[in-house]
């Protein structure tokens, strides 16, 4: 019986380790970039502290709509149910793009949908576009 007991002890020990959730973060300059100045993002995906590999899209939403993702190593308008191109990070990806002028004065929602660990998890920054100047 002994053995057992030690058994399940370990088992215990070792579960909340093993059960670690997933968590990921999303960062941004600003909720107000402006048309063709650089923009950063930083999408960040642990497991119990430590980084772990993930993939992800970048979508722009408008009232829930995918409007716009990343194609081809741009931000561009999706069109035909395309949700944009997969891309693989391990821990943590930081990007800069420029926003589009035809984004000018909308609420947009930037989203990162990341998969990691089995989850899939949706990751948003609301956005409005301003003029430079």
């Amino acid at each position: 019986m002994r053995p057992v007991a030690i058994a399940l002890l370990v088992l215990l020990i070792a579960a909340p380790a093993s059960a670690a959730s997933v968590t990921a973060t999303l960062t941004t300059s600003t909720r107000a970039p402006t048309v063709g100045e650089p923009w950063r993002y930083t999408v960040a995906v642990r497991r119990g502290g430590k980084p772990i590999a993930a993939r992800m899209q970048l979508q722009v939403l408008l009232r829930g709509r995918i409007v716009g993702c990343w194609k081809d190593g741009v931000l561009a308008r999706c069109r035909g149910g395309s949700l944009g191109d997969w891309i693989v990070f391990r821990g943590k990806r930081t990007g800069v793009f420029r926003w589009r002028a035809d984004w000018v004065g909308t609420r947009l929602t930037f989203r990162a949908l990341v998969e990691a660990g089995g989850r899939t998890l949706r990751l948003r920054a609301p956005v409005t576009v301003r003029r430079p100047g």
